[in-house]
């Protein structure tokens, strides 16, 4: 599978089966709106940017401490779990991690359509952010139902792109999700009329893990503990 982390407040993404596309403007390493050739650097416009490049970022990772700190509000969010031989998600990209910067982002010319080439020059970041093992999937390659939400602080267009139900995998909690926030994801699901169960990982005291839950534990669950639905788009009712 593959995940996006998301905070609480993108409870959205469920609710309208929309989720953001983004421009290397928009994201937190100052590096990914640099190109390096030679002994020079060029930086990406900002004002030119709404023609660049723009992807869904997604980890192969549902359980990283980290990203569960940094990309879903200090573990008050969730994460979805998207099939990944759906036919949405199939053409992802997995990201190269480096020590030093290469001419063109490690891309190479000759060697790709003109079209690929930006895709590949987005595809290198450095060693310290290999810890997210990050994918990531380009407009250019799913259909497109673009709907324009605002701007964000780069003032860069926000572009909500749909994504299909039957990709829909998983979805799980964080240790500090609220009760609001499991209320509205269910709800969310049940309107989707799938099928879900309740799968619960638990903090592991030996090790710094997420593990699985025994299922004689599974009646004593509180919302303090991970909990995650698993989703099944092949049956029509709702059981939990």
């Amino acid at each position: 599978m593959l995940y996006k982390y998301l905070p609480p407040e993108r409870v959205d993404v469920l609710e309208a089966m929309r989720i953001r596309f983004t421009s290397v403007v928009s994201l937190n390493d100052p590096f990914e709106c640099l190109l390096k050739i030679g002994e020079h650097e060029y930086a990406v416009d900002p004002n030119e940017a709404k023609n660049s490049t723009k992807f869904l970022s997604l980890s192969r990772n549902h359980q990283n401490l980290l990203m569960w700190a940094h990309y879903a509000d200090c573990h008050k969010g969730f994460v979805i779990g998207f099939h990944r031989g759906n036919g949405f998600f199939k053409n992802s990209n997995t990201v190269r991690y480096r020590k030093l910067r290469s001419d063109l982002n490690g891309a190479q010319p000759h060697r790709l359509a003109s079209q690929e080439i930006t895709k590949a020059i987005a595809l290198e970041k450095a060693i310290d952010w290999a810890y997210e093992e990050e994918e990531r999937l380009f407009l250019d390659d799913v259909p497109n139902d673009l709907v324009l939400v605002g701007k964000d602080y780069w003032q860069q267009s926000i572009l909500l792109n749909s994504f299909p139900k039957d990709s829909l995998a998983a979805v799980y909690l964080g240790v500090r999700a609220s009760n609001s926030l499991i209320s509205r994801i269910e709800i969310a699901l049940s309107n989707m009329i799938l099928r879900y169960q309740s799968i619960v990982l638990e903090r592991a005291k030996g090790s710094f893990q997420l593990l699985l839950m025994s299922s004689e534990k599974l009646n004593k669950v509180s919302h303090g503990d991970i909990y995650g639905i698993a989703a099944s788009p092949t049956f029509r009712s709702r059981a939990c």
